[in-house]
């Protein structure tokens, strides 16, 4: 009874869980089911009943390819399937790299020391008139960027710091809002110092809002690189010089967002490749928002019971 209590009372929580574990499972657990090659085959040809050979990509069949293949002739579910762990990581380590240097940023803002809350209102201020998009684009497109071995940490560094305003002016909305509270002023008044404030007199107060700012940017993050995929740009690709003077992108990874490289082509020729990598992305980012907006409606409930 209080277990269906709960699920009743906090229906998008439970919801979003749900999705979250299927997303899980499929990640983790998915690659080891029967459906799934893990080799991702490359097919060059498949043979009609009159020997007249079909290059890839082929279309959606229940006999070889259940969503269709890519241009490789790899299966396209098992391309989801093996790929969905890059995925996450990638999205997962530019939410953390953003919040890691956002709360600290946040709690020197508001204490305004060395004049951080300036910059951090400049920031805010510029990159609001400039899409996020557009501004990841100039920067990664610099040479500096665009030739290096390390081009992928720095993609994931720049993402991440390219909205770490956004994340810390959120937080520190946050911080200015509780710091009139009786239960702060206690901690200033007993000489508690600044780190000793923020982790036993701010953190406790603030964790939950933290936890569903994380959850929306992870979908945020998914949405930026698959914009960023559509026009050409991912994390881990690289340059190869294939004549004098004449450099050819290459990528090796198998995430998500590499099955949009072509999709301006494909929704003519293989609309399958573009449309399931963005129903994976789609389905992705839904889950996150249903399970942030299920954790916030909970720490609502629960001040409102306070």
């Amino acid at each position: 009874m209080r277990l269906a209590k709960f699920v009743k009372d906090n229906f998008l929580l439970c919801f979003g869980v749900v999705l979250i574990l299927l997303l899980l499972f499929v990640t983790f657990v998915g690659p080891y089911l029967p459906l799934i090659d893990q080799e991702l085959e490359e097919v060059q040809y498949l043979w009609t009943e009159d020997d007249i050979p079909i290059p890839p990509p082929f279309e959606p069949s229940n006999e070889n390819y259940l969503i269709g293949s890519d241009h490789a002739g790899r299966d396209l579910l098992s391309l989801l399937v093996m790929g969905a762990k890059e995925t996450l990581l990638v999205v997962i380590l530019i939410t953390l790299v953003r919040y890691i240097i956002a709360i600290p940023l946040a709690f020197f803002a508001h204490k305004k020391w060395l004049g951080t809350h300036l910059m951090l209102n400049w920031l805010n201020g510029f990159l609001s008139y400039i899409p996020t998009i557009l501004m990841v684009l100039l920067i990664v497109m610099l040479p500096p960027f665009l030739f290096t071995e390390f081009r992928p940490v720095y993609l994931v560094l720049i993402i991440a710091l390219v909205e770490v305003g956004r994340a810390a002016d959120a937080v520190k909305l946050e911080l200015d809002e509780i710091s009139s509270k009786e239960y702060i002023l206690s901690g200033v008044v007993a000489g508690a110092g600044s780190f000793r404030l923020f982790k036993y007199y701010f953190l406790p107060f603030i964790y939950g809002k933290l936890i569903v700012y994380m959850i929306t940017d992870l979908g945020k993050v998914m949405f930026l690189i698959g914009q960023l995929a559509f026009i050409g740009v991912f994390v881990s690709q690289y340059l190869i010089q294939v004549d004098a003077g004449q450099f050819a992108i290459r990528n090796s990874s198998i995430s998500w967002p590499m099955l949009l490289m072509n999709a301006t082509r494909d929704i003519r020729m293989a609309i399958w490749i573009p449309f399931w990598s963005a129903f994976a992305m789609a389905f992705t980012i839904f889950s996150l928002n249903i399970l942030a907006q299920g954790i916030q409606n909970l720490f609502k409930k629960r001040n409102t019971y306070i």
